[in-house]
């Protein structure tokens, strides 16, 4: 266990937000706490990069689920959703983008199994040599490799052995894992081709559902998700690296996905089953937070922000 500062304002200053548990481990109970400079979230103490490996190894961990792991009707609705909305996610990731397919250069940080990798190739027709990606899980890396045929780096820094310039840098679910954010955005900003753009999708603490599971919100996703940003938090780090935040977006379909693992957190957090009643709070929730990210997009569960070099 680790101890950090607020990579913002660089100082200790902290004061307590909530206790919350892994929802893979209802017993624990890890502190979130706000920077009293910054008001940055973040988790404090937290796992260190030689400890955190192990809290990705739980059998119903998401994002490194693959087809040959799949063991349940969950799993495989689970994977059918995801593949479902890879055109989304890629038609947002180069939204914007003025080169032919052909030219683009694309690395995705934290790619997982290379779903989205996979996707830009075989349907956006962007050359396998053009693209790259980095995993530090071994097993998900393996299997992004095997099936994408694209190189995936196994690192933490955001380097690559090839470090050309990129029109596209993604971090789709992944800024909030990573220990040490001025050294990845130091790579990140030497990688990124001058009109490029760094993509990255993150779980909003300022969102309605945010607010209302409170502890129970399955996007504290403690101790996976070591930092929490606003907006504003998310813009003044990038600010600090010459990088502006251009456009920011709600991507909705992640309201679903919070809102039922919310309401089982909160269900088991309680000592209670899932039941219907259960089902229609979530589905209830699911449309209150859909209904109010249409008139304020800034209260979205998930936020897809659009960075590029200060000029």
């Amino acid at each position: 266990m680790e101890s950090t500062v607020c990579p913002i304002s660089g100082e200790t200053a902290f004061e307590p937000v909530l206790e919350v548990a892994d929802r893979f481990n209802p017993g624990s109970c890890w502190q979130i706490v706000r920077s009293r400079r910054s008001g940055l979230l973040m988790l404090n103490p937290r796992p260190s990069l030689s400890e955190i490996g192990i809290c990705y190894h739980e059998k119903d961990y998401d994002p490194h689920l693959h087809a040959t792991a799949a063991r349940s009707l969950h799993n495989w609705l689970y994977l059918a959703a995801r593949s479902l909305l890879l055109g989304r996610k890629a038609s947002m990731v180069l939204h914007g983008i003025e080169k032919p397919a052909d030219a683009c250069r694309i690395l995705e940080i934290g790619c997982s199994t290379g779903d989205l990798l996979r996707h830009m190739n075989r349907v956006k027709g962007i050359p396998i040599d053009n693209l790259r990606g980095i995993e530090t899980d071994p097993e998900a890396a393996a299997v992004a490799e095997a099936a994408t045929g694209i190189t995936i780096e196994r690192n933490a820094t955001g380097r690559t052995a090839n470090r050309g310039a990129f029109d596209r840098i993604v971090l789709w679910h992944a800024f909030e894992h990573v220990h040490d954010l001025h050294d990845l955005l130091n790579n990140i900003a030497e990688q990124l081709d001058q009109r490029g753009t760094i993509v990255m999708a993150l779980p909003n603490p300022a969102s309605r559902d945010a607010q209302h599971y409170r502890k129970h919100w399955v996007a504290w996703d403690a101790p996976r998700h070591l930092w929490h940003f606003t907006p504003a938090t998310l813009k003044t780090l990038l600010s600090l690296h010459a990088l502006e935040c251009y456009r920011i977006v709600p991507y909705r379909p992640d309201t679903i996905y919070n809102c039922w693992h919310s309401e089982k957190n909160a269900a088991t957090n309680a000592g209670r089953t899932f039941t219907v009643r259960a089902l229609a709070g979530a589905l209830a929730e699911t449309a209150a937070t859909m209904a109010l990210s249409v008139v304020r997009p800034l209260q979205a569960s998930t936020l897809v922000y659009y960075f590029r070099k200060s000029e």
